[in-house]
């Protein structure tokens, strides 16, 4: 006489949770059957959307060739036997990414009644949404040489768990030796994506009134 005793199943996912990532790479996510009788079934889930066409599945191994920005969420490992509740395990991933943000001058130049002077202050701001947020970082540069904070052009970053991250840089009391160009570079630490550059060219034909050319780059 045989006694079976069925058990609920269990798992463990053998990735680490969050998984970050560089566009392009291949992710490979594996989940293992730790108990249950009868042996469980594995299937994989996506939390939003459907799992994308490109991936390979084998078994409870999971592999996406080449992620994209488009790819990223969280997937769940679902296992069941019919007996107890199935089990679920989930890993969130995430895939680096900077977009074109934006930037804008304090006084605006552009507008008639709000021209910029010497020995006035002047805020170049520089926006940036990155993925992920905390791996944010910006440097500025003169004339393709790098700035350091002092008391005339003083440099500051929001929190970079604030998205979309943004860095100011306050010239104060404009000179005519400021005139130049600055540029705004925002990096990601973990490497692996283009930097975006922002170029705000500072010069002065009257004396007094500073216009600005852009030029964005990445």
């Amino acid at each position: 006489f045989l006694n079976f005793r069925w058990t609920s199943p269990s798992i463990k996912l053998l990735v680490d949770d969050p998984i970050v990532v560089n566009p392009g790479e291949a992710i490979t996510l594996v989940c293992v059957t730790t108990g249950g009788e009868p042996a469980p079934s594995l299937t994989w889930v996506r939390s939003i959307g459907v799992l994308p066409e490109k991936i390979v599945l084998n078994g409870g191994t999971l592999t996406i060739p080449a992620i994209a920005s488009e790819d990223a969420g969280t997937y769940s490992c679902i296992a069941n036997n019919n007996v107890g509740n199935p089990a679920k395990k989930s890993t969130n991933i995430i895939v680096r990414a900077l977009k074109k943000g934006r930037f804008w001058i304090t006084p605006d130049p552009y507008h008639k009644d709000d021209n910029i002077q010497i020995g006035r202050e002047v805020k170049i701001s520089c926006q940036v949404e990155a993925v992920p947020s905390e791996e944010l970082t910006f440097s500025w540069f003169k004339n393709g040489r790098p700035l350091r904070s002092s008391e005339r052009m003083v440099i500051t970053q929001t929190d970079p768990d604030v998205s979309p991250g943004t860095t100011n840089l306050d010239i104060i009391d404009l000179k005519f030796t400021d005139f130049g160009t600055y540029t705004c570079v925002a990096s990601l630490k973990g490497g692996g994506i283009s930097d975006i550059s922002i170029d705000v060219n500072i010069s002065s034909s009257t004396g007094k009134v500073v216009s600005f050319t852009i030029n964005l780059t990445s």
